[in-house]
């Protein structure tokens, strides 16, 4: 009798210790991204836990993005002590990132005793391009402008022949702006007595108009006059005509 209570405690104690030890597994998170430089706007990645071996159980995921100077952008947290049997994705992230290096860092937690805690993280280096590229092209354009002044400096002795030129070629053009200036004054005022005989001709030919369109109007007035005599006579014989006829045919009857 006495041995009853210490078997039913030797019982308890192995129930106790079997519920509270867990069964051993292995689960492996992997970072999913098609590359490793992207543009802006086409960057996309997701996270996947896979087991490895085990049983199913009870599974929590997070992943950050962390950038150069190593402080976090962008946190994610996929699972909650989610479930898990085979496989698990997370949705996909686009989290517009700027220009630069970025380190993503995913990480999971089971609830079984994992045998294997190396491959519960998983990172991964991105390059954004955009921007930051663009600057370089402009920043080397300056470099080779500042080249070409240094290699086109030009020695003392051509500056001085350069700047006797440059006096001599004033000084014709001086020369031929003032004879320019002659020849414009001499033919503005050639070209003012020309107006003035043009004018004195347009005048006459005026007048001779004048005359001539008063001779034809006086020719109009006797021609329009003369066809009028005519369509009168041409309708006092019509009227005749019409009345002989008339009177024709009343004899008739």
């Amino acid at each position: 009798m006495k041995l009853l209570p210490i078997l039913a405690l030797f019982v308890a104690l192995l129930s106790y210790f079997s519920f509270a030890q867990q069964p051993e597994c292995d689960y492996a998170v992997e970072i999913l991204a098609d590359g490793e430089e992207f543009q802006k706007e086409d960057f996309t990645w997701r996270m996947m836990a896979t087991k490895v071996e085990g049983k199913s159980t009870n599974m929590t995921g997070t992943a950050k993005i962390e950038d150069s100077s190593g402080s976090a952008v962008k946190t994610y947290k996929p699972w909650t002590s989610d479930s898990i049997s085979k496989q698990k994705t997370s949705s996909k992230y686009t989290p517009n990132l700027k220009p630069g290096e970025y380190e993503i860092i995913a990480e999971i937690s089971v609830e079984c005793d994992d045998t294997s805690k190396d491959n519960n993280i998983d990172t991964k280096k991105i390059t954004i391009s955009g921007d930051a590229e663009e600057t370089k092209p402009k920043e080397e354009k300056k470099e080779d402008a500042s080249q070409d002044t240094k290699d086109g400096d030009i020695p003392q002795n051509n500056i001085k022949t350069a700047a006797v030129k440059d006096i001599s070629q004033t000084n014709d053009q001086i020369e031929t702006k003032t004879a320019q200036k002659t020849k414009t004054s001499t033919q503005k005022s050639q070209q003012v007595d020309n107006v003035i005989q043009l004018t004195a001709s347009n005048n006459r030919g005026n007048q001779k108009s004048q005359i001539k369109v008063s001779e034809i109007q006086k020719h109009m007035v006797a021609y329009e006059s003369s066809s009028e005599k005519a369509k009168s006579l041409i309708m006092i014989f019509l009227l005749t005509l019409s009345v002989l006829l008339n009177i024709v045919l009343i004899l008739r009857r």
